[in-house]
């Protein structure tokens, strides 16, 4: 396994770092939804969980009682309301105060509360549950940095529809100029993910799948979600290399086995400067392609390096334009994409 994967004793949460062969202490954890959502129910109800998750929670506190938690990102996906098209206040403030506190314990009160009824919360929080979204843009409007990747993987669940029937190099080719050319977006994460499932062995193609979430009854509700995964994965790569938020040396605890799947082959080999912003250059290894394909990629990537000025100049205008221009080219994918799940 990749040193960049540690599960602790429990096999129950996962420490994901931004090194292929180098381990490092953390001094920032980011937490991930599933990460932050289990804490708050140790926090309220520590004795209906299993033992066994009771026992993992509780370790994982006493180990990381030092350490700098960022559950931000978190409980922004976690509180999303659908139906109200806002942050539900009254489930983010539950949940707020449930993370604050833990953070406020040391180790006498983690034993004493793993092994108690819990912190009793009365205040009345309630969610309608959506089943089927026909839009994401009062989300993306709140949260604009995951307008790019939102757009990029709406196009991969439409080419979707089109990979049994089309030369797979020809799809793909199809995805790199909407990146390039439509959007003017390259998002390492998304392109490797897009390798795995359009030109990767079948070991990739599952995990690329399972990320992607095909087949959902509420497809853009899934790819939203697939959004958040990939942008947990972005958001360590970035704060390790720029301190964003007086995050240091941060590692991602996650309990999601697609996006652990993902870094595992996914880490940062260097640094470069694009517009006077230190950028990270992140490998992916893609093991397995036959000579046609490997190939075929290298073009792809000479050809994307190339752009990289090309399209960092569209980011030095008027970035509200841009961002419109992107959010309008995601409208329209929306409704390609529900106009062909209600035509089956």
């Amino acid at each position: 396994m990749s040193r960049n994967i540690q599960y602790d004793k429990y096999n129950y949460f996962c420490y994901i770092g931004v090194f292929q062969d180098t381990d490092y202490e953390p001094i920032s954890l980011i937490l991930d939804t599933q990460t932050a959502i289990m804490l708050e129910k140790f926090y309220y109800n520590p004795h209906k969980l299993k033992s066994e998750v009771n026992a993992a929670i509780t370790r994982f506190l006493l180990e990381t009682i030092n350490k700098d938690k960022v559950p931000g990102l978190a409980m922004q996906e976690a509180c999303w309301d659908r139906a109200l098209g806002s942050l539900n206040l009254p489930q983010f403030n539950r949940l707020e105060l449930a993370l604050n506190n833990i953070n406020t314990w040391d180790r006498e009160r983690i034993i004493k509360h793993s092994q108690s009824n819990g912190v009793p919360y009365n205040d009345f929080v309630t969610r309608e549950k959506v089943t089927f979204t026909e839009t994401m843009i009062p989300h993306l409007k709140s949260n604009p940095l995951l307008l790019g990747s939102y757009t990029i993987i709406l196009k991969i669940h439409l080419l979707n529809y089109r990979k049994s029937k089309i030369d797979k190099f020809k799809l793909f080719r199809e995805f790199i100029d909407f990146m390039n050319n439509k959007v003017s977006i390259f998002h390492a994460v998304e392109f490797s993910l897009a390798v795995d499932y359009f030109l990767g062995n079948s070991k990739k193609n599952d995990n690329a799948q399972s990320l992607l979430k095909f087949g959902s009854k509420d497809p853009l509700g899934a790819i939203l979600t697939s959004c958040w995964d990939l942008f947990f994965l972005r958001f360590l790569q970035l704060s390790f290399m720029q301190n964003i938020g007086g995050i240091l040396r941060p590692k991602l605890i996650s309990r999601d086995d697609a996006l652990i799947n993902l870094a595992k082959y996914s880490y940062i080999h260097g640094l470069i400067e694009v517009n006077e912003t230190p950028m990270p250059v992140v490998s992916f290894d893609h093991e397995d392609l036959d000579t046609t394909t490997l190939d075929y990629l290298d073009e792809i990537r000479t050809e994307i390096i190339k752009s990289t000025h090309i399209r960092s100049l569209s980011y030095l205008g008027d970035i509200e334009k841009l961002v419109g221009r992107i959010t309008e080219t995601a409208r329209e994918l929306e409704e390609e994409l529900i106009g062909m799940i209600k035509q089956k």
